[in-house]
């Protein structure tokens, strides 16, 4: 409690609130929260000294229709950012170029894309699997389907009606016939189909045409394979979810208890069914597999973790599931929910499942029962708020998370309600304050070339942490600390302050708030001034920025408010090309007690 140590009538005392190093904090007794949480705090990233106005975002590259996942491929110079709508699949980087009007596979049915990359003695390669589509695999130049069998090409181009996967292709004057597994462009009007096997030869120039409305011409096709890599002993797009472990590629069958695995080293080959019927007590399907790097006590070592929708995570450890001396089961342990099929990421070497009961890591759920689990949550700060945006979430708009280790964060999109606007939970990863971004449509997000992307419900890929505003739009940020319980006689506030780190002097909004009431906190009216030193030299966390000096500037506005408990707020409107630099430092509060109250 606070001791006011003033009375009713004398001269005006102050208070001073710490900046919000603890970050936004939704769980505990609102009237004993420390001093450095924060009540309200939106568009600011809680750092280790304070709280940093958030950096804002652009657009790169715009799909046309709602992004549904992403994913990337790295290899030497070859670095790509593919995104997956719910028909079609993006080269995001080629489309940044301004042109969108043709994917690199088009006629999905899904773009819920599941992806990892395993090096081979054949190449680097990033496979991706979706449990409708056939699986695809990139080799740092193209993208081909995975079939049960070796993939061939028919070119075409002046394309005038779109082919669908799954009709037969037909030679108006060959007779030729194939199936259509996928379907690649090179452009809005050429491409290729990828087929089975061809049944005669296609003839370069002749009209080709599907069972439903596909026509083309023909364009000097090919009786040779295409690619010869192949999955046998399970369909590819009935597999809904992939991961590397310890040199195999693991895959999930939809709706299913069952795991596959191939070969050591293998992206093709044949599938070996592992099931797991008889580990999940509780039924269900399987979710999602993993690799967590586990400290047995005689060193670091990776075992495999398996999740069911039900809320069982089994532990398995060894390198061969087909030897049962070198495979073996560790465990089965109780969780919440988790989420979707993506509700996991790797945090150092622990892992964390996005779960009903909040972000749990995998170390903490081996040692504890599910009720003891909530109060170790990397969400628990937030608790309040996690369980609210969860309740929003759907199959066609899940909860995701991607974490940045390069700037520690932690970026969490969730579903805003019908008429909210979009809101992400943001975490320090070093500090484990959070924060609300608002104004970030997150669907769905993804690390690239060090950078944090995110794609839209608008169809649009967004480069994060970049500029002043948000493609165009001004980025509004608030704050309002704990409220300091005086415990005594009702006070009286009469002016709210704020001291920041700046490059120059900024426009702020001050007000005051009383008796726990956060609704309508004055909102900034005046953008800064825009910035001129380069941003993008710094670390998170640290106020290390580059070359420009940092002042610190203290501003004060009349305020009031009138309770038992008071805290004041602040708003501040980034609105320029470079981003603002804006470091909370401390808020302050003068205040009188006030008279027969």
């Amino acid at each position: 409690m606070f001791d006011y140590r003033a009375r009713a009538g004398t001269s005006s005392s102050e208070v001073t609130f710490p900046a919000p190093s603890a970050g936004w904090v939704q769980s505990g007794n609102i009237t004993t929260a420390a001093p450095n949480q924060a009540e309200v705090l939106d568009n600011f990233f809680p750092t280790a000294q304070g709280a940093e106005l958030r950096k804002g975002s652009t657009a790169y590259a715009d799909l046309g229709a709602g992004v549904v996942r992403m994913f990337t491929y790295s290899n030497g110079a070859i670095e790509k950012l593919f995104a997956g709508t719910s028909t079609a699949l993006f080269d995001a980087g080629r489309v940044n170029g301004g042109d969108n009007s043709f994917a690199e596979i088009e006629g999905l049915t899904s773009g819920d894309w599941s992806a990892t990359q395993m090096a081979t003695s054949g190449g680097v390669f990033t496979v991706a699997v979706n449990g409708s589509d056939a699986a695809l695999y990139y080799d740092g130049s193209d993208l081909f389907p995975i079939n049960g069998a070796a993939v061939y090409g028919v070119a075409f181009d002046a394309e005038t009606a779109a082919f669908a996967v799954g009709q037969t292709v037909t030679g108006g004057t060959s007779g030729a016939t194939a199936t259509i597994v996928a379907i690649a462009k090179t452009s809005a009007t050429a491409g290729t189909l990828y087929t089975g096997a061809i049944t005669g030869t296609f003839q370069d120039n002749e009209t080709i045409t599907d069972a439903a409305t596909g026509s083309a011409t023909a364009n000097s096709p090919s009786a040779s394979a295409l690619s010869s890599i192949a999955i046998t002993g399970v369909s590819t797009d009935a597999l809904s979810q992939i991961w590397n472990f310890k040199e195999r590629l693991f895959f999930v069958e939809e709706n299913t208890l069952s795991a596959w695995y191939l070969p050591v080293e293998q992206i093709g080959g044949t599938a070996t069914e592992l099931d797991l019927g008889s580990v999940f007590g509780k039924g269900g399907s399987l979710i999602f597999g993993a690799t967590w790097s586990l400290d047995a006590g005689d060193g670091i070592d990776d075992v495999c973790i398996f999740a069911s929708d039900k809320g069982e995570i089994a532990v398995y450890e060894g390198t061969d599931p087909g030897s049962a001396s070198t495979w073996g089961l560790r465990g089965v342990y109780d969780i919440g929910q988790p989420l979707n099929k993506h509700a996991f990421f790797k945090a150092g070497g622990d892992l964390a499942i996005l779960t009903e009961d909040g972000i749990i890591p995998v170390s903490e759920a081996l040692r504890k029962d599910r009720a003891a689990l909530s109060a170790t949550a990397i969400t628990y700060p937030i608790e309040d708020a996690w369980r609210e945006a969860i309740t929003r979430a759907s199959t066609s708009y899940p909860v995701s998370a991607t974490l940045l280790q390069s700037e520690s964060l932690l970026l969490v999109g969730t579903p805003a309600g019908t008429t909210d606007a979009p809101v992400s939970f943001v975490a320090n990863a070093r500090t484990g304050a959070w924060a609300r971004y608002v104004g970030w449509d997150v669907r769905c997000s993804a690390s690239f070339e060090d950078d944090l992307y995110f794609g839209t419900n608008a169809g649009k890929v967004m480069k994060a942490n970049s500029g002043g505003q948000d493609d165009g739009e001004p980025i509004t940020a608030y704050y309002m600390p704990k409220f300091r319980d005086f415990s005594g006689p009702c006070v009286i506030a009469e002016h709210a302050g704020v001291t920041y780190r700046s490059t120059e002097k900024i426009a702020v909004k001050m007000g005051a708030k009383g008796d726990y009431n956060i609704d309508a906190i004055k909102v900034a009216t005046e953008a800064s001034s825009p910035q001129t030193s380069a941003w993008g030299s710094g670390t998170w966390g640290t106020f290390v920025w580059g070359a420009e000096a940092t002042k610190t500037f203290q501003t004060w506005k009349a305020a009031y408010a009138q309770g038992y408990s008071l805290a004041p707020t602040l708003s501040v409107i980034s609105n320029t090309t470079a981003p603002l630099r804006f470091d909370v430092l401390a808020t302050r509060l003068r205040f009188k007690v006030g008279r027969g109250l």
